[in-house]
């Protein structure tokens, strides 16, 4: 390993201009080497037809209009997979080593990895995380670190639930670390494959990685879904099926007896009201508050002046098949009536 070493870092190049956001990388140092990959010796990672799938899972994701949240890009939620094997990035990694564990922490996405050193068996096959379970020993000064039971949802190269990853990490001085990683997969794969590459200390410290924290993006698509789809139930005509005043506006009038109320997809509610005794109608625009479960009727005129110009807010119940509404009228003092509507088929 110090002799390969040796020559990659006094290998010639010529290095271009690739401007600042290329300045996190080191020189080259593979002494002309065109892939991380080194068996097989053409440097091509052998994917079997399923793992050329699977490896072009997360573009087509991004490209594709989604079913639901579940076909969401995992990056929205800060979810990137696994972050085995250590890597070179802009993003630093810390290793805290004790007697019995060894501990890799990533500044990106605040990722940790535990890997104990002692002859503890394998978790269940059934317990799969994003960045697997590991387990670690010692051959010589060489650190190998096994890791298996990755979530399926991620891929590294094409792999899938069955991958095991083999890590090599070898001190070679101060300042580097070799390190060489197998990966065995034979649904994914043709073949294993084995990639290396040295990894450089550095005196930059580790910073805070916040990502998802305050980001009400899904929650917020999630909840306008779901109020569109909430709005859309009322759209319809409905009949009056009951009414009764409450508490204090009981002694106000009688009760009406018939009714009809109609919700356009526009945003238009028309309402009228009827007794013996009394009369209402009015015309206007709606709003559904489906979190507060308040629908909000924005009079534009009618027939009764004390109404024109109000804006009447609604508790509503509205069944699962949408044919049955009630109305609870909301006053200063709480429910002033209740209005029960069925739709018209």
């Amino acid at each position: 390993i110090r002799e390969r070493l040796d020559r990659a870092l006094s290998a010639d190049f010529e290095l271009g201009d690739g401007g600042v956001d290329q300045s996190i990388y080191d020189h080259p140092l593979l002494d002309g080497r065109t892939s991380l990959v080194v068996s097989p010796e053409n440097g091509r990672i052998p994917r079997t037809e399923e793992g050329r799938y699977r490896v072009g899972m997360p573009g087509r994701r991004m490209s594709s209009i989604p079913e639901g949240p579940e076909d969401r890009a995992l990056d929205e939620r800060c979810l990137v997979g696994g972050m085995l094997p250590l890597r070179g990035s802009a993003f630093p990694a810390r290793i805290f080593q004790t007697p019995d564990h060894v501990v890799i922490h990533y500044e990106f996405i605040n990722a940790t990895i535990t890997v104990p050193l002692d002859d503890r068996p394998q978790v269940s096959g059934a317990i799969q995380q994003w960045t697997g379970t590991s387990r670690g020993s010692w051959d010589g000064d060489t650190l190998v670190i096994e890791s298996t039971n990755f979530d399926p949802r991620w891929t590294f190269a094409g792999s899938g639930a069955g991958m095991r990853l083999v890590q090599r990490l070898t001190r070679i001085d101060q300042a580097t670390m070799h390190q060489e990683y197998t990966v065995y997969d034979p649904d994914s794969f043709t073949e294993q494959w084995s990639a290396e590459y040295p990894l450089t200390n550095t005196e930059e410290p580790i910073y805070e990685y916040a990502c998802h924290e305050g980001n009400r993006s899904m929650t917020l698509m999630l909840n306008g879904a779901r109020a569109t789809e909430q709005i859309a139930r009322f759209v319809g005509a409905f009949g009056l099926s009951s009414f009764e005043r409450v508490g204090g506006a009981a002694a106000d009038g009688s009760a009406f007896t018939d009714g009809m109320l109609s919700y356009d997809a526009s945003g238009r509610v028309s309402v009228q009201l009827s007794s013996r005794e009394s009369y209402l109608a009015y015309y206007g625009r709606y709003d559904v508050n489906v979190f507060r479960s308040v629908v909000e009727h924005e009079v534009e005129g009618g027939s009764r002046p004390d109404v024109r110009g109000r804006t009447l807010s609604y508790s509503y119940d509205l069944a699962d098949d949408g044919d049955t509404l009630v109305l609870s009228l909301m006053g200063d003092d709480g429910v002033e009536s209740r209005a029960t509507w069925q739709r018209h088929r």
